[in-house]
């Protein structure tokens, strides 16, 4: 083949290349929103709870939290005494619990603050560590409410949270969300299910009001991690 034919086969081959890349970057331009948040978020998740790795302990029982056994039923939850004293017949709805920092919330019922509680209090702490960390549950309950403070709002849906939490598989992300609901109705003795029935398209949706810390509401800016290279080429912007 001589040069004119090579030349000319290159830039075909380039052109054809080229033709790809737009319809790649076409295809990628609507989940830009997406990709970026869930890649902030998964760095938030592991900046704060990277000493539990949800791969590793897919396949185990919720950690017992200060030698208390967790609830296993709904039955055994109905008869455990609650971490948090509501009015008798309390709501979900009517629920709202604030994250102050990464280990501590504010409950309130209706207008009326509750007080505040740790993680260890609630039931929520590692039990396999000194220093009694946030358990996969508690991470669990972070990541949902920033989700669901996020500017444009951001679904978690199983495969999302796959990504963040990096879950091996869907039913490692299932596990971790029962787990949550048990210790949930066991914190606040609500025996009803605290979240609503999931679909791919809704996620995971709280009953009750659940807010992240204030400098992650409202404008979509995570600030906790830095550590997203945004010159990458698939976070860039046109």
């Amino acid at each position: 083949m001589d040069t004119r034919n090579k030349l000319s086969a290159l830039r075909q081959a380039l052109i054809r290349r080229k033709a790809l890349e737009d319809q790649v970057r076409q295809a990628i331009e609507p989940i830009k929103p997406t990709l970026r948040f869930i890649a902030e978020l998964q760095a938030i998740y592991q900046e704060v709870y990277g000493a539990e790795s949800v791969a590793e302990i897919s396949a185990e029982p919720a950690p017992e939290p200060m030698k208390q056994v967790k609830p296993k039923t709904k039955k055994e939850v109905l008869f455990t005494k609650p971490k948090v004293e509501l009015p008798p017949n309390a709501k979900w709805q009517d629920l709202t619990l604030s994250f102050i920092n990464s280990q501590d919330i504010e409950v309130k019922y209706g207008d009326t603050s509750i007080g505040k509680y740790t993680h260890e209090d609630l039931g929520f702490a590692q039990a396999n560590t000194e220093t009694h960390k946030p358990d996969r549950c508690w991470a669990l309950l972070a990541v949902l409410a920033v989700a669901g403070n996020y500017e444009p709002k951001m679904v978690m849906n199983k495969d999302h949270l796959m990504k963040v939490c990096k879950a091996p598989k869907p039913n490692a992300v299932e596990k971790q969300k029962s787990d949550l609901s048990k210790g949930l109705r066991a914190a606040f003795g609500i025996q009803d299910e605290p979240f609503e029935k999931y679909s791919h398209e809704t996620g995971y949706l709280p009953k009750f009001t659940l807010l992240p810390e204030k400098e992650l509401r409202g404008d979509g800016e995570l600030r906790h991690s830095g550590v997203v290279d945004f010159n990458d080429v698939i976070y860039q912007d046109d």
